[in-house]
């Protein structure tokens, strides 16, 4: 069992880091009270989105051995390119987004922790001013108890 939960969250930000250099890696507290159009881009927020609890034949006399933790990737970008169509943040995303998975796609983030999957995101967003915000969604199995039998 590994003794921090959310031990994912620095180990991603430390790969980004290294992978994507030049980008702005972002949490949720980072992002509080900024300003919209004071957003630092291009850059990654890192956000952890839940877990996934299993039942039925995964539990064993209520102790959970494997969940499966969710992890957000949210590539911020920002372009006055075409404003209307979002032609310039999709050409400022794409990149980026490949980089992203590149980086973490299959990547273990810490002892404890399986292996970073790629899971059904929600759908971009595009706001004015010319910023986009497309999300990577993650899935890492995590063992959270051993039997004691």
């Amino acid at each position: 069992m590994n003794s921090d939960y959310l031990a994912a969250e620095p180990a991603i930000i430390a790969r980004l880091e290294s992978e994507l250099q030049g980008v702005t890696i972002l949490t949720a507290p980072d992002l509080a009270g900024v300003a919209q159009g004071r957003q630092v881009t291009p850059a990654v927020i890192v956000l952890y989105a839940g877990d996934q609890v299993p039942g039925g034949d995964a539990v064993d006399q209520g102790d959970y051995h494997r969940i499966t933790q969710r992890w957000m990737t949210v590539v911020s970008v920002r372009s006055a390119k075409g404003q209307h169509s979002g032609e310039g943040v999709r050409e400022a995303a794409g990149p980026l987004i490949t980089k992203v998975i590149q980086a973490l796609g299959g990547w273990k983030p810490a002892k404890g922790f399986g292996r970073m999957v790629r899971e059904s995101a929600p759908r971009p967003a595009f706001t004015p001013g010319g910023y986009g915000y497309f999300p990577l969604q993650w899935g890492i199995d995590l063992l959270t108890n051993q039997s004691v039998d």
